[in-house]
């Protein structure tokens, strides 16, 4: 397999482009390390409910996540400036930080949201 050269970085966010290709997951760059992202302990059925969401959107294809606003998701690039990580995801390698971030909800607000970066047809999340 064809190693990807990744762009790089100039200070400012790419736009999420992508094809009509089936959405895929990756955890290559999931930090494991972080709490707010990947607390040590999870609520009840978080794991099922987590599973659950990543098949139904393994159905989709990487357009349609960027193009297809759906209440039920609430799949949306972050507005970094209105989080509390203002600087993004700086823990990534700086040509990865010049993705868009995204994420979609697990469900209801109940269990919480996915955040990654989009890059070609595959989520990384983060």
């Amino acid at each position: 397999m064809k190693k990807k050269q990744l762009p790089e970085h100039k200070g400012r966010l790419k736009k999420t482009k992508v094809p009509d290709l089936p959405l895929f997951f990756s955890f290559k760059y999931f930090d494991t390390s972080d709490p707010e992202l990947c607390p040590s302990v999870f609520h009840n059925k978080y794991t099922q409910s987590l599973m659950q969401r990543l098949k139904s959107l393994s159905s989709w294809t990487a357009k349609e996540f960027i193009t297809k606003q759906d209440k039920s998701i609430r799949n949306h690039t972050h507005n970094w400036l209105k989080t509390t990580r203002p600087k993004g995801f700086i823990h990534l390698h700086e040509q990865l930080q010049s993705y868009e971030g995204w994420q979609f909800q697990i469900s209801s607000n109940k269990h919480g949201r996915v955040h990654g970066i989009i890059i070609d047809n595959i989520f990384y999340i983060i």
